[in-house]
């Protein structure tokens, strides 16, 4: 069994069986795009059509690992040099495994709405291996290390992702070209633009997998624990709305019908923005919510607040409804 046959097996073993035992969320696509020689070729480098698939399996919400498979031809002149390698072609059929880092709050863009869900750089650090055939020496398998990539990614709410970046490999081994030289190994470049879909099991941290709190819901009680529906935030919002306050004014009523009734207001966000913005957000809608309710009568003492961030989701955070419920209050009885 030849070197190509050897990497093209264990890269599609890879691909069947990680599914099977990254119980996870994964993602596989198509990439195309160009590559560049860096080797000892002076006078021209040319840029050829690359091609390749990806699997990655994500070991949390921002880190996935990943096997990404491709085939490109490298090539150029130099007329400094013999005249049967004057121009030379490498075929060259390659895969990397690579973990790839991509944030999913610090230095991205989230949106609430809308089709694009987060415009997030990445960074892809690991290893491969190249099997290439120049046609005038041996064809030859090398080790790639490292490769190393970056970008950025476009995340729809369709789960379809859209990949802009560079790929670097650095090979062991200084003859892609025919042309040896002891001071430097062969490397090249590939500019990509990638498609994926991701489907499976959420990572961890996403906040699409969720346990519904137990709270009476859209109804004003004095005994137990209770959110109303109408009492929540636009995005990124602390000033309550027309209907936050009509229903604010039935709670009203019901404290001073139960004088003895002492309530917590507790704060909540959605998933989109940093943690810490997030805890303030919430917090600020808290005490937009008490200031309203004493300034209608009720005393400041029989009120706490509370701010919780994007913690506790009692919904979805993947669909703009589900970040909307999120954006709530909920009253709690104090005893």
């Amino acid at each position: 069994m030849n070197d190509k046959v050897k990497i093209l097996l264990v890269a599609l073993l890879f691909a069947a069986l990680a599914p099977a035992l990254c119980a996870m969320q994964q993602t596989i696509g198509l990439r195309g795009g160009l590559s560049y020689p860096l080797n000892d070729v002076k006078d021209t480098r040319d840029l050829n059509p690359a091609f390749g698939i990806s699997y990655e399996a994500w070991l949390k919400d921002y880190l996935s690992l990943g096997i990404y498979p491709y085939s490109t031809t490298l090539s150029g002149k130099d007329k400094d040099v013999p005249v049967k390698l004057h121009d030379y072609e490498t075929s060259v059929l390659g895969a990397d495994l690579l973990a790839k880092l991509r944030p999913t709050k610090t230095l991205c863009v989230n949106f609430s709405d809308g089709a694009l869900k987060r415009i997030a750089p990445f960074v892809e650090l690991g290893l491969g291996a190249s099997y290439y055939d120049n046609d005038i020496d041996d064809a030859k398998a090398v080790l790639v290390a490292p490769s190393a990539g970056a970008g950025v990614s476009f995340l729809t709410k369709w789960n379809v992702n859209l990949d802009l970046g560079v790929q670097f490999e650095k090979t062991w081994d200084d003859n892609m070209e025919s042309l040896e030289n002891d001071k430097a190994h062969d490397s090249y470049l590939m500019p990509f633009l990638g498609l994926g879909y991701t489907f499976g099991k959420s990572g961890a941290g996403d906040g699409s997998k969720y346990e519904p709190k137990k709270i009476t819901r859209y109804q004003i009680s004095m005994k137990e624990d209770f959110i109303l529906k109408g009492v929540q935030f636009e995005f990124d919002s602390a000033d309550l709305t027309y209907e936050a306050k009509t229903n604010l004014d039935d709670v009203v009523k019901a404290l001073k019908q139960n004088p003895k009734v002492k309530l917590r207001i507790q704060g909540y966000t959605d998933s989109v923005g940093d943690d810490q913005y997030n805890y303030g957000l919430s917090l600020r809608r808290a005490e937009s919510v008490k200031n309203y309710m004493v300034q209608k009568g009720v005393a400041a003492e029989r009120l706490t607040t509370q701010g919780f961030g994007e913690k506790n989701p009692i919904a979805s955070n993947d669909t703009p409804e589900g970040r909307a419920e999120n954006r709530r209050i909920e009253f709690v009885i104090v005893k």
